[in-house]
């Protein structure tokens, strides 16, 4: 019974910080870009950032936070699946946590920008490193969704195609980044890529909807 509760706390973690990790990425990764860079226009993006300091810092801060949340994410799919899985879950957590210094050693090039906002060719040189650092960070994005897949597929509490919406989650992850540095950025078969990582979202919001299929231990 103690076990079942800690599963059920744990499904209830990552009920609360799934959404949490969504809203507040998207906001960094669309939105505020999307008002502050023009990488084809060096000084608006300059003058932009200048003009919207506060912007700015809260898209590195969130940034960073957003890593946080990652980290506590993964601590309750241990909780939820180490009785069973323990190489899955501790791969999981290991590829997981690869990527987040990588990620966040990536969001200290921003806080570079705000000391060359008067070169606008270092501005976008050092939001460019930043992207580098990202995409890098991106394998391991995929990495860690292959084995959580793995013990989703394998687990009674969730249906097997969530496993695999992660599985091509962890594909388009993966190698979007080599096909990134292969210079295929802008290829038709990076858009879809693009699209397979929403495999990562659909399990999200599986979890925050539906939840676990409790009912389905009793008959495992």
């Amino acid at each position: 019974m103690e076990d079942l509760n800690k599963q059920k706390r744990a499904v209830l973690g990552l009920r609360i910080v799934y959404p949490l990790w969504a809203i507040i990425g998207i906001i960094n990764l669309l939105y505020i870009p999307s008002q502050l860079i023009d990488k084809s226009n060096p000084a608006l993006t300059a003058e932009n950032i200048l003009n919207n300091e506060w912007l700015f810092r809260v898209g590195i801060a969130g940034s960073l936070f957003t890593q946080l949340i990652s980290i506590i994410a993964v601590w309750f799919l241990y909780r939820l699946f180490y009785d069973s899985f323990k190489e899955p879950v501790i791969l999981t957590a290991l590829f997981n946590f690869l990527g987040v210094p990588i990620t966040m050693l990536s969001v200290a090039k921003q806080l570079e920008v705000l000391d060359v906002l008067d070169k606008p060719d270092q501005v976008i040189a050092l939001l460019n490193q930043q992207t580098y650092g990202t995409v890098i960070a991106t394998i391991f994005w995929g990495l860690w969704l292959l084995p959580q897949a793995y013990m989703v597929m394998k687990s009674p509490l969730f249906p097997k195609i969530m496993g695999w919406f992660l599985i091509l989650a962890g594909i388009g992850y993966t190698l979007s980044a080599f096909l990134y540095f292969l210079g295929f950025k802008d290829s038709l078969l990076m858009e879809i890529l693009d699209t397979l990582t929403m495999g990562e979202v659909i399990w999200m919001l599986w979890v925050l909807i539906m939840g676990a299929r409790w009912k389905a231990l009793e008959h495992h």
